[in-house]
């Protein structure tokens, strides 16, 4: 392991004990948005070959202290005909924050049912993918101490292109228009 790391590691382990009680929580979750609540009953089903649903993700897909910071793959099933984007959002919920940390976000092309490892990182995005965040995707990296994280992969279907080129504004445009959602959950301790 790199010599710095273990020095930072070594630096925030208390401060990460210290506040192990403080998370985001799965109520502040972007799926709890009012804009991104689901106006049908259809569903996607998201799964990776990175990692097992609710299983560890593994270093090659954690962010810079901890590994490779390579984005994992998904696919998903078939979202409704009437689909006209697909929103893909990557939380942190057990961040000693008010709210979730966000690690990618971005719009696919609604023809998509899969992005490849490393699809999502800002230097390799794949024929329709719009990045919703210059960094691209930025990999867990949960801070040392704090236990166990959950990242959530979220894949909302729109029957509208959202405007906007930020989260935020793809959102907001996003209101009343998610047919179907779907999600994926790993682990990873700092």
């Amino acid at each position: 392991m790199n010599p710095l790391v273990t020095i930072v590691q070594m630096l925030l382990t208390p401060v990460g004990i210290a506040l192990r009680g403080r998370r985001a929580g799965v109520e502040r979750s972007i799926a709890q948005r009012p804009e991104l609540v689901q106006t049908g009953w259809a569903s996607v089903t998201l799964t990776s070959t990175s990692f097992r649903p609710d299983g560890p993700i593994p270093p090659r897909h954690a962010g810079r202290w901890y590994g490779d910071n390579v984005s994992p793959q998904l696919a998903w099933t078939r979202p409704p005909v009437k689909t006209k984007a697909l929103l893909v959002v990557v939380e942190d919920i057990d961040v000693p924050m008010k709210d979730p940390i966000i690690h990618v976000a971005a719009l696919l092309d609604p023809t998509l049912r899969t992005v490849s490892e490393g699809e999502l990182n800002r230097r390799k995005t794949a024929p329709g993918v719009k990045l919703l965040d210059p960094r691209g995707y930025q990999g867990p990296a949960a801070l040392p101490g704090h236990g166990e994280h959950h990242y959530i992969f979220h894949l909302f279907a729109l029957d509208k292109v959202p405007a906007g080129d930020t989260l935020s504004r793809a959102i907001v445009s996003a209101a009343g228009h998610v047919v179907a959602h779907g999600e994926l959950s790993g682990t990873f301790r700092g």
